[in-house]
């Protein structure tokens, strides 16, 4: 069951990929600092992480808030910044291999303080984005909102699977 669910998230990558890509062509600001979004990127994937963590043992509504906290203030920078394909793509993988080592961290029982404090961390970067690009959010929401919406559904089908 665990390299399953370690399987279904490798897929989830491919698809957050194909879901950033979609996102870029509609992104056409200037370049940003890549350091902030490759930040968000990690944060957003460890919280992602461990909202699937969440919702794999049966809490789906701290799975959604946590899908909402993370996918809101990753896609506010992505859409702000007018990066690169090749920067996009960069912070793609660094948002994946986070969520794939909160998920092996469960999985394997590595799961400790460490990792904990790491997750609190991120709430608390980006919920300062939140804060920060709040007007961007309100705004541009509609711009995401199915990809949000189609890549949270997508991973609860994965986790719900099997």
């Amino acid at each position: 069951m665990r390299i399953q669910l370690f399987q279904e998230f490798r897929m989830l990558r491919l698809l957050a990929k194909i879901a950033l890509l979609a996102v870029i062509t509609g992104a056409t600001v200037a370049k940003a600092d890549t350091d902030k979004l490759d930040n968000l990127a990690a944060c957003a994937g460890v919280v992602l992480g461990n909202g699937a963590v969440d919702f794999y043992l049966g809490d789906e509504a701290s799975f959604d808030a946590a899908a909402e906290v993370a996918y809101s203030a990753y896609l506010a920078e992505v859409i702000s910044g007018g990066f690169s394909q090749n920067d996009l793509q960069i912070a793609d993988q660094i948002l994946g291999g986070n969520l794939d080592k909160v998920i092996t961290a469960y999985n394997s029982e590595a799961f400790d303080n460490d990792l904990y404090e790491e997750i609190v961390s991120c709430y608390r970067q980006l919920s300062i984005q939140l804060i920060e690009r709040a007007e961007v959010i309100s705004s541009r929401k509609d711009e995401w909102k199915d990809l949000k919406d189609m890549s949270v559904n997508t991973i609860k089908r994965m986790l719900k699977a099997g």
